[in-house]
């Protein structure tokens, strides 16, 4: 029971990854059928209310764990951009937003070596970053009960037409246009932020040597 209550906020969040593949098989499935769209919303709902569980339940018990800091926001990242390349196959999402909220978490991803060198807890969630990915969620969900009333493929933003679309995929592509200026912005803070730490820590490892030369 001990290690159940110490995990449970980790286990919530990897049922967010689980959740995934069983709303990408909805997605596919509901191109005929407004059922599994439905499913597929309601699936999509829980996993992104995790987000919000997983960070409760660890501050309430007093939880809160390096692998939680480091896996929430890979979690995310992995469920949203499983989300947006779904979205994509089944031509609801511009494949230029595809390719701007993707770029970013790759390049979040390439910095991870440089994470390793330093305190992951001083890396503190921005607040930018918690806005960007509460308005991606939403945005998501206003398109996944979208329905488009063409079925032309979407290469990109320029010439995606506003005005021949539901009135959830307007919402949602806009909406998608915020959480992408906040998911840009949070990367920028984040990036000075690393950098700023690595500086620190380049600077004490420097203090030390002579320290540690005197007293060989």
């Amino acid at each position: 029971m001990e290690w159940f209550k110490r995990n449970l906020a980790n286990i919530v969040t990897m049922l967010r990854v689980a959740l995934l593949p069983l709303f990408v098989v909805f997605m596919i499935l509901s191109k005929d059928s407004t059922g599994y769209r439905i499913a597929a919303t309601v699936v999509f709902g829980f996993g992104a209310a995790t987000d919000w569980f997983d960070g409760q339940i660890a501050r309430r018990t007093r939880t809160v764990s390096k692998f939680g800091i480091m896996a929430d926001p890979l979690a995310d990242r992995l469920f949203i951009g499983g989300t947006l390349i779904t979205l994509y196959c089944l031509h609801i999402l511009p494949l230029l937003f595809l390719i701007v909220v993707l770029g970013r978490d790759i390049l979040m991803a390439a910095g991870y070596p440089f994470i390793r060198k330093i305190d992951a807890s001083k890396v503190a969630v921005h607040w930018t970053g918690k806005v960007a990915t509460a308005t991606l969620f939403a945005a998501l969900g206003c398109l996944i009960l979208s329905i488009p009333s063409q079925s032309a493929s979407w290469v990109g933003f320029y010439g995606f037409s506003f005005t021949d679309i539901s009135t959830w995929q307007t919402w949602g592509l806009w909406l998608f246009v915020i959480g992408m200026f906040w998911s840009l912005v949070s990367a920028g803070i984040y990036v000075a932020r690393v950098a700023e730490l690595l500086k620190e820590a380049d600077s004490g490892a420097q203090s030390e040597a002579p320290a540690g030369e005197a007293g060989a």
